[in-house]
């Protein structure tokens, strides 16, 4: 069974929404197929099924938000079984009738007649040569019974069978057909592999754990709540169940005769989820009580509600500073429309161009701190704030720091196209290592902007004004920008960032410096 969970579309996202689910329950879908479109804290994105199969259920509806990593459909994989507890996954047994009985009975008759009538004589065996091949008396017929019964649709063994299949000790391992699948892949043999499916079957977490691979399911087998006795619950419950490591004997059950359901186990998860989490930071400061006639009062959208947490979080866990200069910008401002037109230049285009520069000579800011670790950047990801219909987001030019000045311009250009239509990738948001926002073409003297983690520094770039600027001992009229540099104090001090921006301001002062090269 293929889980779909609630990917990580971003570095700040921890909760998704999905928008609306493109397949129903019990729609075949194949590998690259769209299943939902989901939103992030920035952008909407298309999320795209990896394994051909049949959605079995969909966990989560439209709509809802829903945490990272959380289970949001069942895909059937042709081929793989649903791997659950076969104790919890188990259906309440009916009593037969007597002539259910009955016909049983005579069918087993008629079939076992059939099979006898067609079944040459073979030489007899000695009971120890049966054992010596792993087989005892009649397992062929049983066999070949197993078989006519999968033929027929019927699934599993006889209540009362004896039947060991694979798992038959001596013979082969129990292994589902996708965890042999993985293994003959990287090479493992199943023999040495320690199951944690049921009854010690190995799954394909186990083969990948062996195997060394990365990602989630490689990770160490949870612990699974014993079951109390025979659950009444439906198989993907109790899946989900095992998966969160609840005990099923404390849901209660919605379903047919009490029967715990899929809705009953997310519904349980969200109530503890609920009573576990720490109040917001908005939520130390009281409701406000509005009236009909005061004010008209809406749910805010995803994405605003999402923006408010992170800058919330920014500032209670990151101890701002703020370190402001004013550049003459004047000679720069002369040549902007022959860079407009030689370049497709703009003076964001020559801000970013400067801070890549100036970020080479200090690599001390293109670094950040992370629950007690220093993480130093192998290469300079200049992150940018776009304004956006659906509100700010940051588009991220991953290794600029060896881009000229036409390679910026148009792999900046795509970024805002793409960031403005809602479709940058989860590469195109991660990890900004320094972050600009300029405010410049909307006439701003100045502004102190809120850190976008996991920079260190977030440069707010104002507009270029009209000033009075002294140069050689002589008061002239020029035009100033002021750059005002936002830092993260437990790893940026105060002597670094003048430092930074003292060589930022030197490389917007002399434009034959910056454009170098360009």
């Amino acid at each position: 069974m293929y889980e779909v969970t609630m990917p990580k579309l971003s570095d700040s996202m921890e909760v998704g929404k999905i928008i609306e689910w493109k397949v129903a329950e019990g729609a075949e879908v194949k590998e690259g197929d769209v299943l939902a479109e989901v939103e992030s804290d920035k952008a909407v994105m298309e999320l795209e099924c990896f394994r051909d199969g049949v959605v079995k259920k969909l966990v989560h509806g439209d709509e809802e938000e829903v945490p990272v990593g959380e289970v949001i459909a069942f895909i059937a994989v042709e081929g793989e079984e649903e791997e659950a507890p076969a104790e919890a996954a188990d259906e309440p047994e009916e009593e037969e009738t007597a002539e259910q009985v009955e016909d049983k009975a005579a069918a087993e008759d008629e079939e076992r007649a059939e099979e006898e009538e067609a079944e040459p004589e073979e030489p007899a065996e000695k009971p120890e040569d049966a054992e010596e091949k792993g087989k005892g008396p009649g397992r062929g017929r049983h066999h070949r019974m197993r078989q006519r019964r999968k033929k027929a649709g019927r699934k599993g063994p006889r209540r009362g069978s004896r039947v060991k299949g694979e798992e038959e000790e001596g013979e082969r391992v129990a292994i589902s057909p996708y965890a042999r699948k993985l293994a003959e892949e990287h090479d493992v043999d199943p023999a040495d592999i320690e199951g944690s499916g049921p009854g010690g079957r190995i799954v394909a977490r186990d083969v990948l754990r062996a195997a060394g691979a990365p990602g989630e399911q490689a990770a160490p087998p949870r612990e699974r709540p014993a079951p109390a006795g025979r659950l009444n619950a439906e198989p993907l419950a109790a899946a989900l169940a095992v998966r969160y490591d609840m005990d099923l004997s404390e849901i209660e059950g919605t379903g047919p005769q009490g029967r715990v359901t899929v809705d009953d186990v997310v519904t349980a998860r969200s109530e503890v989820a609920a009573r576990e989490a720490p109040p917001a930071p908005d939520e130390e400061m009281p409701e406000l009580e509005v009236s009909e006639d005061e004010a008209d009062v809406e749910d805010a959208p995803f994405r605003l509600k999402t923006q408010a947490r992170r800058v919330i979080g920014s500032q209670h866990a990151i101890p701002h500073f703020y370190v402001t200069r004013g550049v003459d910008v004047t000679d720069l401002m002369q040549r902007k429309d022959e860079l407009k037109e030689q370049h497709g230049a703009t003076v964001t285009h020559l801000v970013m161009l400067a801070c890549v520069r100036a970020l080479r000579e200090h690599p001390e800011v293109n670094r950040s701190y992370d629950r007690g670790r220093v993480i130093t950047w192998k290469h300079i990801n200049l992150g940018l704030a776009v304004d956006t219909d659906q509100g700010l987001t940051v588009a991220v030019l991953r290794d600029a720091g060896g881009m000229k000045l036409a390679s910026l311009v148009e792999a900046t250009k795509e970024l805002v196209e793409k960031a403005r239509a809602g479709k940058l990738s989860a590469d195109e948001r991660r990890h900004p290592t320094f972050t600009v926002t300029n405010l410049g073409m909307l006439d701003v003297e100045h502004f102190e902007p809120i850190i976008n983690p996991p920079s260190s520094i977030t440069l707010a770039v104002s507009s270029a004004l009209e000033s009075a600027v002294v140069r050689d001992g002589e008061l002239s009229v020029g035009r100033v920008m002021k750059l005002t540099a936002a830092c993260d104090h437990r790893i940026i001090d105060g002597a670094t960032a003048a430092r930074f921006l003292h060589d930022l301001r030197l490389l917007l002062e002399e434009p034959e410096q910056l454009l170098e090269d360009a």
